[in-house]
């Protein structure tokens, strides 16, 4: 998974309640040493005494628990109420998400988990809309669908096996799917040997599949920018979940998303009762049949009417990025920037403020769904 860059290991560590700290260490067979200094090489110089191996895959983990505890502090705060998992008055984050992958249910964290990768990857999908699909979900069909997926990636040279979790939000059916990618060989130097070695790996992708029953819309989040993955992914949901022999090919390629409202500029850039103003900051458009391919940048482009991309222009619109100001009660207003694509691919930042930009969206019919 992509993790978020913010995490620094010194600034981790010191933030975790010092118990939790040393539970986590002695879990992974080391003795995290009382005298650590976070202000001078101490920690450093700890570091280099462990294992690389062991080393490697402890920094994976307190990555993955940084990101929980950093971007998805809600998801924390379910798991502690589902597992029942008591925390202190006022702790940091960082002491929470250690609790919750500490509690004796592993599944705690898995849940936390999961909800973070569904919050973090939902603000880029692509959406696909079955007609007349009547959903099927039980333990024998996600069987079914594992082995199509396995079968997929085995004929792709991504490897033979994959791991599947099952969640439910409302009416949403998720799937997050680990699985591999084609492998790589890597020139490394081997301390022990003290000599160059190569090294052979396959990296681990994480995909996202999310079915709304409401709508019948199946929103995907690949890792992969393959095509034909899209459109198996598609085949195997539709033939194993729904109980469609035939994808349509409205189904693969039709888009949720009309630019023409912002191309038109019939788009309402003045806001309502939620939203302060909205600004039109870039525009990546196709010209003369797409033979000439024109970014524009800008602070704000709604007025702008030269370029072939404005309300009468030739231009065809492949992307748009609107910032949305926000109002807050009592502070100024706060802006988010939207891609919207033609293609369907768009990203809304995974904010409380979400939904009032898709129903925003929705209203001024760029979002079709």
């Amino acid at each position: 998974m992509a993790k978020h860059r913010s995490f620094k290991l010194d600034k981790f560590l010191k933030a975790v309640d010092p118990l939790l700290r040393g539970q986590y260490f002695t879990k992974h067979g080391v003795t995290f040493p009382d005298n650590i200094n976070f202000n001078d090489d101490s920690l450093d110089n700890f570091w280099e005494t462990i294992p690389e191996a062991n080393r490697v895959e402890i920094e994976e983990q307190l990555h993955c628990v940084n990101d929980i505890a950093d971007q998805a502090r809600d998801c924390l705060e379910q798991a502690c109420r589902d597992f029942g998992i008591q925390k202190q008055a006022n702790e940091l984050p960082e002491t929470t998400a250690m609790r919750v992958f500490l509690h004796d249910n592993e599944e705690a964290y898995g849940v936390a988990f999961d909800a973070y990768l569904y919050y973090i990857l939902s603000e880029r999908v692509t959406r696909h809309k079955f007609q007349n699909a009547t959903l099927t979900f039980d333990d024998g069909r996600k069987v079914q669908f594992k082995t199509a997926v396995e079968q997929h990636f085995l004929d792709s040279g991504k490897g033979t096996h994959c791991a599947i979790r099952h969640r439910i939000d409302g009416d949403k059916h998720i799937l997050l799917i680990a699985r591999g990618d084609f492998m790589k060989t890597h020139l490394i130097f081997d301390d022990q040997q003290n000599k160059p070695d190569i090294r052979s790996f396959r990296p681990a992708k994480e995909d996202m599949l999310v079915f709304d029953k409401n709508n019948n819309i199946l929103s995907m989040s690949l890792s992969g920018h393959s095509d034909d993955d899209k459109e198996k992914y598609l085949e195997m949901f539709g033939n194993t979940f729904l109980g469609v022999t035939q994808i349509d090919n409205s189904t693969v390629n039709n888009s949720l998303v009309d630019l023409d409202p912002i191309k038109n500029r019939t788009f309402n850039f003045g806001g309502n009762e939620q939203v302060e103003s909205v600004k039109l900051t870039e525009i990546n458009a196709k010209l003369r049949g797409g033979a000439m391919r024109l970014i524009l940048k800008s602070n704000d482009l709604a007025g702008v009417q030269g370029y072939g991309v404005g309300s009468d222009g030739a231009a065809e619109f492949v992307s748009a990025k609107l910032k949305f100001f926000i109002k807050r009660e009592g502070k100024k207003s706060k802006g988010f920037v939207v891609e919207v694509r033609q293609s369907g691919n768009s990203k809304i930042p995974q904010k409380k403020e979400k939904q009032i930009i898709e129903d925003y969206l929705r209203e001024q019919g760029v979002l079709l769904e």
